[in-house]
């Protein structure tokens, strides 16, 4: 099966995709300095205004930019496999990942786009609305983050452990059994709550060296931080050291995994002993 005709090459591409995000960034600013409403999906997640406003422009502007790449965004996510197994190229679009920061007005939200080929993220972008920062990864061509708008994007690299603290950053929400068995296992470390994407983001600019996630997740919460962490010398992988795989299956959600900064470690060794998958 073919693939479609491929996007602009970066950093043209992330250009491109900058640009949407900021687009959308400033429709959910808008919202978010309002006292908006707060509904409820079926899977009882929250959602807003900002979500179904920065979807419309980020799948409106994407369909304009790549015609001949789809787009599965988590508002629109109910595509069934038939459909979606056809699809070598897509783009993944979390439109405001980290709603419910969003509702706490903390300010740990962010727009999360990747493009993914033939099940593997090959482009990512993570823009931060409030900092007005963004995050972008293209394979071959390294981690970068823009600052500010007009600034000079620069590289950025996770870090290499040494002897030092392991600095875990994690959900402020999704805490339990696991995770508490998992850092006891781990051993002297430092925790650090983070809301949405903004975890990965930590690891690949070296600020963080671990995120593990004991609980759902969405294809779209992991596809762009997997390909920034990859780039930037980490990885993304299921409890078995394996790098995620995107729109292969009949459900979008994700197993649990291990976002790392250092891949020299082995980060399944925490995990309670089991026999590997085949």
């Amino acid at each position: 099966m073919s693939l479609p005709p491929a996007p602009p090459a970066p950093p043209a591409l992330a250009a491109a995709i900058a640009a949407i995000a900021a687009q959308a960034a400033t429709a959910i600013l808008a919202v978010y300095r309002t006292d908006f409403t707060v509904d409820e999906k079926a899977d009882r997640s929250p959602v807003t205004q900002a979500d179904l406003a920065a979807h419309d422009i980020i799948v409106a502007a994407l369909g304009a930019l790549t015609p001949d790449i789809p787009v599965l965004s988590e508002e629109s996510a109910r595509v069934p496999l038939a459909e979606r197994s056809g699809w070598t190229r897509l783009w993944l679009v979390d439109p405001l990942d980290g709603t419910r920061e969003f509702v706490r007005r903390n300010d740990e939200f962010s727009i999360n786009i990747a493009l993914i080929e033939q099940h593997v993220p090959v482009f990512g972008l993570i823009h931060v609305p409030v900092a007005g920062t963004c995050y972008w990864a293209a394979r071959g061509a390294g981690a970068w983050k823009l600052d500010a708008a007009g600034a000079a994007p620069h590289r950025i690299h996770t870090r290499l452990l040494g002897d030092a603290p392991v600095r875990v950053a994690g959900s402020r929400v999704y805490t339990g059994h696991p995770l508490t068995t998992y850092l006891e296992h781990l051993g002297r470390h430092e925790y650090r709550g983070v809301g949405s994407a903004l975890k990965a983001c930590l690891i690949a600019e070296g600020e963080a060296d671990l995120y593990p996630r004991f609980g759902p997740t969405c294809e779209w919460d992991t596809a762009a931080s997997q390909i920034i962490l990859e780039e930037a010398g980490g990885g993304l992988t299921d409890t078995f050291m394996r790098p995620l795989r995107y729109n292969a299956r009949p459900i979008l959600l994700n197993p649990d995994f291990i976002a790392f900064g250092d891949p020299s470690r082995d980060w399944s060794r925490y995990l309670p002993r089991r026999k590997s998958k085949a």
